[in-house]
């Protein structure tokens, strides 16, 4: 018995969940998981037509489906914990949990574009393939192409929230005009349903008339929804950006919670740094020098990335912080400094200040000051002010004892932890920079100077790490950016039983006028912070150039002239810390590490391979047809049995194009049906007439009558028929002939009846 494939409404589902998923892209800095999602969406509707036509219960099609994509998924994302390839082991479950737990740090920790780590791409293409067996159950199995938006809308809401901004609106239009086909395409099929035959008007008979008027009609109510989409879209007032997480921003308004805000996490993989020349801080100071402005710092780093923390805790009114000067020895030269900011760009709830913060003004707005340093607001104050302390000590003030310690936390051994992967490295490393009888203040000077030497090199287009671990990878290349060069010296400094960390924020801007300075979103910026029992924590400047904050005194060994001449001339290149824009290296928000080409394979070959493993799939069911015809004709035992299968062909192909005869005609009525039914005429007609013709002689003339051959005419009428159907039905016909299916199932039923049975 034949079955509906709805072969159109299982394109269309394909068609509307890659239109969906696409926008994905923005959101990564890599795309691996494009391949195999488009992979799954066309499994998904190759594995739906097929269920279709084999049967009309859409729990056994809609199950069968999710086999085949748990199928694919298992060989494609996690084909090495499985037996054999295929088979899923308690690994294969622990693996997936370990990847949902990677997409899910990963998603929380990054702004887009993040990283696609593994997790992130097994969760796409796990998501992707169920949200494609969803569209494709609702619109061509259940026949609800209108539920079918749901899902597509959910996957398009992803991209559209997380994108840091608004989606080329050609998207929302093709994804718009292919649900709408979808629900068009359903209302055709619905009305072909009851619609009834009238004579043939014009160029078509009733039917196809009356579907193509209410076909247009669709269309243009269509139209008017989407101008009206469109319209409503460019006057309605955009809502803020939901990022994946709270990621860089690129710039708006101080008020609320809009603004810039610097990402959760630092990876070692790409630039801390936005190229936006847009102003995010205005301020003036009483510093001559002033310092970076410190919003997070960083502790523990594993694999390449460190989390960003506060230790502030929730805002309050009328918050009153610890003087952090209490434990520092009154010996150290010390002056009271003032920060005033009259235009704040940064978002709730980061704080940009400077270090060793005594009081904050932030007009009434709750604020919190954690021991670190770091601040935390209740929304984003428009313009604030803050007391802090400057130190100017001298190299004999880091050896001093102390009879309390200033920052009692930094005995935590988690300032002390080296990353596991980089850990060897780092500490052959250290042996070889730094004399083993140097003091901490020594050995914190000579990595700073190994770092800030000529071998290495501030850039963006980092040589491909190759997988390794990026710190390993910045050794051996020697080539990376600030957030690189602050984390090596902050783990070569553990590595010397120095506790340490990394502080983020920005680097102090450049004079615009008068006193008043401007920070950029160019000038993010990291560098370590080292304690040391004498003075408490103290910033150190490794990264050189013109990406750099000026140099403090005390780091520079001053005893080695031809080194302290080197880093003075940098200190004072750099001592405005932001250069100007001529000179300020392209930084990019999220780069990629520059990767070599595939040398291999070049890509039109890849695409002409990929068209040509789609032609044989689609080939596979008009190929399987031909074949089992030519073959029924041969095993004709007489002339008599060849006409009666060349019939079976004829009646077969007419029913792919949509015309089945009554139940019950005999040929010759079932030829005057389809004569009146196609307003045959002429050549066409007669070629019908000495088909039904030659059926009636095999049928009723004696045993032996010889019979001629009438494939050709069955070929003639089956073209005029599909010359006269829509082109949809004339492409079903031609990819999912019935004559294949019925081959395939045939073979199925013959494999099945050859397999041993039980008992």
């Amino acid at each position: 018995m034949r079955h509906d494939l709805r072969a159109v409404a299982g394109l269309l589902a394909a068609l509307g969940t890659l239109v969906v998923a696409l926008p994905l892209r923005s959101l990564f800095d890599d795309n691996p998981w494009v391949g195999p999602a488009m992979g799954g969406i066309l499994l998904v509707m190759l594995s739906g037509m097929l269920l279709r036509g084999l049967t009309t219960r859409a729990g056994l099609v809609v199950l069968g489906q999710a086999l085949v994509a748990g199928f694919y998924l298992l060989v494609t994302q996690l084909r090495e914990t499985t037996w054999f390839g295929v088979v899923p082991t308690p690994q294969t479950i622990s693996t997936f949990a370990a990847h949902v737990s990677d997409a899910h740090e990963t998603i929380t920790r990054y702004a887009a574009p993040a990283p696609a780590t593994p997790g992130i791409v097994v969760m796409l293409v796990t998501v992707v393939v169920v949200v494609a067996l969803a569209v494709d159950m609702s619109s061509a199995t259940a026949m609800s192409p209108s539920v079918a938006g749901l899902p597509l809308l959910s996957l398009f809401l992803v991209s559209a929230a997380n994108s840091g901004g608004s989606l080329h609106g050609l998207w929302f239009l093709v994804a718009a005009s292919v649900w709408l086909a979808m629900v068009v395409h359903q209302a055709d099929v619905d009305l072909h349903g009851w619609v009834t035959s009238v004579p043939r008007l014009a160029r078509g008979d009733g039917e196809e008339v009356a579907a193509r008027s209410h076909r247009w009609q669709a269309v243009r109510l269509g139209a008017l929804g989407l101008a009206g989409a469109v319209a409503l879209a460019t006057f309605v007032p955009h809502l803020p950006t939901r990022y994946v997480l709270d990621g860089l921003g690129r710039g708006g308004s101080s008020v609320g919670g809009s603004g810039v805000r610097l990402a959760s996490a630092l990876d070692l993989r790409r630039s801390l740094a936005s190229p936006s020349e847009e102003p995010v801080l205005t301020y003036t100071t009483s510093a001559p020098s002033p310092e970076p402005l410190r919003v997070a710092v960083v502790e523990d780093f594993s694999d390449g990335l460190g989390r960003m923390r506060s230790d502030a805790p929730e805002p309050v009114d009328g918050f009153s912080p610890v003087d952090p000067t209490l434990r520092i020895p009154g010996n150290i030269p010390a002056e009271r400094r003032t920060i005033v900011v009259q235009s704040n760009g940064v978002a709730a709830p980061q704080l940009p200040l400077p270090s060793l913060v005594s009081s904050v003004d932030t007009g009434g707005i709750a604020w919190a000051l954690g021991q670190d340093g770091t601040a935390r607001v209740q929304q984003t104050p428009g313009t604030y002010s803050a007391t802090f302390t400057e130190l100017t000590p001298e190299e004999d003030d880091f050896d001093l004892e102390t009879a309390l310690p200033v920052d009692p936390s930094a005995a935590d051994d988690s300032y002390l932890t080296l990353d596991p992967g980089s850990s060897t490295e780092i500490t052959e490393l250290v042996d070889e920079v730094v004399p083993q009888d140097a003091t901490p203040l020594a050995s914190a000077q000579a990595i700073q100077e190994y770092l800030r030497g000529s071998e290495f090199t501030y850039s963006l287009e980092l040589p491909d790490a190759q997988g390794r671990d990026p710190i390993v990878s910045f050794l051996d290349t020697k080539t990376g950016y600030c957030q690189q060069f602050a984390v090596t010296m902050t783990l070569m400094a553990r590595a010397r039983g120095i506790p340490a960390r990394v502080a983020v924020g920005f680097l102090p801007g450049s004079l615009s006028t008068g006193e008043e300075r401007v920070v950029r979103v160019s000038d993010a910026h990291a560098w370590p912070e080292l304690y040391f029992e004498g003075v408490g924590w103290t910033r150190f400047e490794p990264t050189p150039g013109s990406r750099a904050a000026s140099t403090p005194g005390y780091s520079v060994d001053t005893t080695d002239s031809s080194a302290g001449s080197e880093t003075s001339t940098s200190s004072d290149d750099a001592s405005s810390s932001s250069a100007s824009s001529a000179d300020r290296p392209e930084d990019v928000a999220v780069p990629e590490a520059a990767t070599g080409q595939d040398e291999g394979r070049p890509a039109w070959l890849t695409w002409l391979l990929w068209l040509l493993g789609a032609g044989l799939v689609l080939a596979i069911m008009p190929v399987s047809a031909l074949v089992a015809r030519r073959l029924d004709r041969r095993r004709s035992l007489d002339d008599t049995e060849r006409v009666e299968r060349e019939w079976h062909e004829l009646v077969s192909q007419l029913d792919d194009l949509g015309l089945r005869p009554p139940v019950g005609a005999t040929p010759r009525q079932t030829g005057a049906w389809l004569s009146r039914r196609l307003h045959l005429e002429g050549e066409p007609k007669e070629h019908l007439d000495h088909v039904v013709a030659t059926l009636e002689r095999a049928r009723y003339a004696p045993p032996g009558a010889d019979l001629p051959d009438i494939s050709r005419e069955v070929g003639q009428v089956v073209d005029r028929v599909r010359a006269s159907r829509q082109r949809s039905m004339q492409l079903r016909s031609v990819l999912w002939p019935q004559d294949g299916v019925d081959a395939w199932r045939t073979l199925g039923r013959a494999i099945l009846r050859r397999l041993p049975r039980r008992g």
